[in-house]
C-alpha cells in the first residue's frame, strides 16, 4: 500500500492551499478561505461542492461583510465550521452568515505530523470580538482508510464568559455529472428519534412546511431527496450518524458524530442534533433562490451549546468516510455503512451472511464468532475489501462446532488493514 503523500498547491485560483491523501482520497484546505475543506475525493469522484463563480476569488472583510444580508454571502462551498445558534435577535445568537472572521476570515494553517501513515493539518481562525472565540480544524487522514477524522475546537478568547454551540456544515455537490442540471438521484439519510420532541421527527426551520423534499422514507429514516427547493430542517435525532448518497454515480458519503443525551436541552434550535438545508425554488430570508445553479445540500451537525470561561475550550470530534455504492442504510460504524436488508444468522449448524455495504478501510474482511465472555471460538477469511469497491456478501458456511452448549454467541465482522482492526458489523447469534 502506498504512503500518504502532501504538499501545497493553488488550488482553482486559490494560493495557499494543501492537498494531501492517500491511494484512496484526496483533501484539499484553503485557510484563506475561512479554513475550508473545498475537496473530498474518492478517487475521481468529487464528494464537496464548490462554487465556481467565486473560484480564485478573495475579498476584503468590508466586501466579505457587504450590508450584512444573506444577499451578501460569498458562499464558497465546501465544509466549514461555525458557532450556534444563528440568529439575528440577540447578541447570543451568531448574526452570520456573512461574517467576515469565522466564515470568510484568513486561518492561520499548519502540519501537525506528516507520515508515510498520517498526515493532520490544522488550520485556527482570527479571534472573532463579537462572539467572543477562535474555531480550531484538525484534519487527520491515515495510509489506508478513505476517512478523515475531524477535531473541531472552540476557545473562549475573550475576557467574559461566552456560550456557543459547535457546528459544522458539509456542502455536498447534488449536480448531474454527466449534463447540466440537478440529480435527484442525490438523498441525505437521518436517522429518526423514536421518541423525537418534533410531532413529525423533525421541525422546519426555514421555507415551506409542505416542502416535498421532507418525509418520512423509510420507517424510522427520514430520506431528503434533492428535488430543487430551497427550505431547512433540523431533526433531535440520537444515533450519531448521517449519510448521502449519490444514486447515480454509486457513491456514498457518511458522517459520524458524538451524542451526549445528559445535554439533550442544550442542543439549538430547539434540541436538533442535525440539520439539512437544500438550495432551490422559493425564497427565504428574503432571498430568491430560483435562480440558483450551484447545485447543493448542507448536512450539519451541531453540538450542544455550553458555557465557557475565558480560555475555555470545547471539543466535537467527527469521522467522515467515503464509500462505493449506498442508499437503504441500516447503520454507519466505525469500518463502514451497512445497508438495510441483511443479516448474519445461524441456521442448521451453518453460518448465514447475507450483507451488503462499503467499508472506509482497504484491508481483508473476517468473520469472528465469540462467546458470552468475548473468547474467540472461531474465525474466517472472507478475502479482500475496499472503499473503492461495494461489499456484497452471501455466503453459507459450515461451523465446526455445536452451539448446542453455548448461551450467547456473537458474531463479528471485522477489517484488519495495515493501521489495526475495526469492526464493520456485530450481532447476536
Amino acid at each position: 500500500m502506498s504512503p500518504c503523500w502532501w504538499r501545497e498547491i493553488n488550488f482553482r485560483g486559490w494560493d495557499g492551499a494543501v492537498e494531501f491523501g492517500n491511494d484512496l482520497i484526496r483533501v484539499v484546505m484553503v485557510p484563506a478561505l475561512g479554513g475550508r475543506i473545498m475537496a473530498y475525493d474518492l478517487g475521481d469522484y468529487s464528494f464537496l461542492y464548490v462554487n465556481k463563480e467565486l473560484e480564485g476569488k478573495l475579498f476584503t472583510p468590508e466586501e466579505n461583510y457587504g450590508d450584512g444580508s444573506i444577499a451578501a454571502w460569498k458562499n464558497y462551498g465546501g465544509d466549514k465550521t461555525w458557532p450556534a445558534p444563528q440568529g439575528w435577535d440577540t447578541g447570543e445568537e451568531w448574526h452570520g452568515p456573512p461574517d467576515p472572521v469565522l466564515d470568510t476570515g484568513v486561518y492561520t494553517g499548519r502540519w501537525l505530523e506528516c507520515s508515510p501513515e498520517k498526515v493532520s493539518y490544522e488550520v485556527e481562525s482570527p479571534p472573532d470580538p463579537r462572539t467572543g472565540i477562535k474555531i480550531f480544524r484538525k484534519v487527520t487522514i491515515r495510509q489506508d482508510s478513505s476517512k478523515l477524522w475531524l477535531e473541531l475546537r472552540m476557545k473562549n478568547v475573550s475576557s467574559r464568559p461566552v456560550a456557543w454551540s459547535i457546528w459544522n456544515v458539509t456542502q455536498l455537490d447534488t449536480r448531474l455529472r454527466s449534463d447540466n442540471g440537478y440529480d435527484t438521484n442525490c438523498r441525505l439519510y437521518i436517522p429518526l428519534n423514536p421518541e423525537s420532541r418534533f410531532a413529525k421527527g423533525y421541525r422546519v426551520i426555514f421555507g415551506e412546511e409542505d416542502n416535498p423534499q421532507w418525509g418520512r422514507g423509510e420507517d424510522d429514516l427520514l430520506v431528503v431527496p434533492y428535488l430543487f427547493y430551497v427550505g431547512k430542517i433540523g431533526v433531535d435525532s440520537p444515533a450519531g450518524w448521517m449519510a448521502f448518497v449519490n444514486g447515480t454515480e454509486g457513491y456514498t458519503w457518511c458522517l459520524r458524530y458524538p451524542y451526549y443525551p445528559g445535554e439533550k436541552d442544550a442542543y439549538p434550535d430547539g434540541g436538533c442534533t442535525v440539520e439539512c438545508w437544500t438550495v432551490g425554488r422559493g425564497v427565504v430570508t428574503g432571498k430568491d433562490y430560483s435562480q440558483e445553479t450551484g447545485y447543493h445540500l448542507e448536512a450539519e451537525v451541531l453540538g450542544p451549546i455550553r458555557k465557557l470561561k475565558p480560555e475555555e475550550i470545547q471539543i466535537l470530534p467527527l469521522e467522515m468516510g467515503v464509500a462505493k455504492g449506498g442508499g437503504g442504510f441500516a447503520s454507519v460504524t466505525a469500518a463502514g455503512y451497512i445497508a438495510r436488508g441483511g443479516d448474519v444468522r445461524l441456521q442448521q449448524g451453518k453460518l448465514i451472511i447475507n450483507l451488503s455495504g462499503g467499508v472506509f478501510y482497504k484491508g481483508r474482511l473476517w468473520v469472528v464468532v465469540t462467546d458470552a465472555r468475548h473468547t474467540v471460538i472461531w474465525q474466517q477469511d472472507l478475502g479482500d475489501v475496499s472503499p473503492q469497491e461495494e461489499v456484497k456478501i452471501n455466503r453459507k458456511i459450515d461451523l465446526p462446532f455445536s452451539n448446542k452448549n453455548l448461551l450467547t454467541l456473537q458474531a463479528h465482522l471485522v477489517i484488519d488493514h495495515p493501521g489495526g482492526m475495526d469492526e464493520y458489523y456485530q450481532t447476536y447469534l
